[in-house]
């Protein structure tokens, strides 16, 4: 049973400081997880090309579908290739996107807010401020959006350190509280 437990504590502790090193490695270099991401995605995207390119150079198939395995192919390899050389604007799709979005939104609460002033609402200016903060964030999505993607990287680094580091802390109260309890078991064990 005590090297089940161990087994246990050696595992959370191995957990613990991954999370750890890789909440570090995201603070400091915040860009290096969706590089990463890009590189296997047209690592992977170059495989399944060059994969078609070989089926259809062994002529497994006739007619149209090897035709289409030779133009799949070249335009996996290809779409790969432009993946692992542009990670920047890759990466900077998907902020870009979000970004139009909340811009939209932001637009759409504009109009709530001019709905709420005309109802004579004396608040509504509190809603012309969530509504321009929400316009804020949609253009810096929109228009910086590598740097958005940074700081949310940078946002999961820190969860990572947290949820590392308060591990970390348990489990050396954990060790400390199991230490306690031997103690009181030797001097009980020793008393009698």
């Amino acid at each position: 049973m005590k090297s089940i437990i161990q087994d246990m504590r050696q595992n959370n502790l191995i957990n613990a400081v991954i999370m750890v090193v890789l909440g570090l490695v995201l603070v400091i270099w915040p860009h290096i997880l969706g590089v990463m991401l890009c590189y296997l995605i047209g690592g992977a995207l170059i495989l399944m090309g060059v994969i078609q390119l070989i089926g259809f150079l062994r002529g497994e198939r006739l007619g149209f579908y090897n035709k289409f395995n030779m133009i799949m192919g070249i335009v996996l390899v290809l779409l790969g290739i432009w993946i692992c050389t542009q990670p920047r604007i890759v990466l900077s799709i998907v902020p870009m996107v979000v970004g139009i979005i909340v811009l939209i939104h932001g637009l759409m609460d504009i109009q709530y807010t001019l709905d709420i002033r005309k109802t004579g609402n004396t608040k509504w200016w509190i809603a012309l401020i969530a509504a321009v903060l929400t316009l804020l964030i949609g253009f810096m999505l929109v228009f910086n959006p590598f740097t958005a993607y940074e700081i949310t990287m940078v946002l999961l680094g820190i969860a990572m350190l947290y949820d590392g580091g308060s591990d970390l802390v348990l489990l050396i109260f954990a060790r400390l509280a199991q230490r306690d309890t031997d103690r009181r078991i030797r001097e009980f064990k020793g008393n009698e």
